[in-house]
């Protein structure tokens, strides 16, 4: 996943330097970020019914580009999700636990267009973006079967909305809530399938510090 935002966030660097010259004097704002937060799934009941939770910790971090036209910006980040597990059959919305265990894993690469409302504050910035989603889901055991381990990416789209406080010139500190759609990636087999959920995205409320202009 690093080698994936490092290219992405250097393509979005290399997007921006004709809108610059284009700007004339204006400065590129470029800055990196970590973040850490929390999603709720969409499929609440087939994470529910294997994971115990439909909900868990995130880390994450990617690299954003103001570009010198108003607030716009270009962004690029990623984050990984991942919890361990029991598989289960699902019968008439019993979930029956099978004794297996599993280890569920989803690590989103999103590409964001936005815009920052500088003129709101110089040191309280708010902002709102929405862009293209790429969801990698991964589901691994022990003792699996051949078949039964999955390993697929499916696409999608975001939007979040957030801001952020400049404790200083080059430190930010800043929060967001996110909510992505991923059709189609659930639902052709067990817990997802018998509760005819398949909607890998869901809401996330995450803790950005970010370094940079």
């Amino acid at each position: 996943m690093r080698t994936w935002i490092s290219r992405l966030a250097w393509g979005v660097a290399l997007l921006a330097i004709p809108a610059a010259g284009a700007a004339g004097a204006q400065p590129v704002d470029i800055k990196g970020y970590g973040m850490v937060g929390n999603v709720n799934f969409t499929a609440a009941d087939s994470f529910d019914a294997v994971l115990g939770s439909s909900s868990g910790v995130l880390f994450g971090g990617g690299a954003e580009v103001g570009i010198p036209l108003g607030g716009l910006y270009v962004g690029v980040g990623g984050w990984r999700y991942e919890q361990d597990g029991e598989r289960v059959f699902v019968s008439d919305g019993q979930v029956f636990p099978l004794g297996i265990p599993v280890t569920v894993q989803v690590t989103p690469i999103e590409i964001t267009g936005g815009w920052r409302f500088r003129n709101f504050s110089q040191r309280f910035v708010p902002y709102a973006g929405a862009g293209w989603s790429s969801y990698r889901y991964k589901e691994t055991s022990q003792f699996a079967e051949a078949g039964e381990d999955v390993d697929e990416r499916y696409t999608g789209f975001h939007i979040l909305a957030g801001a952020e406080f400049r404790l200083a010139t080059w430190l930010g500190l800043g929060g967001e809530v996110a909510w992505a759609r991923i059709p189609d990636a659930l639902g052709e087999g067990g817990a997802s399938e018998a509760f005819d959920e398949t909607d890998l995205g869901g809401t996330s409320l995450r803790l950005k510090i970010s370094i940079g202009r």
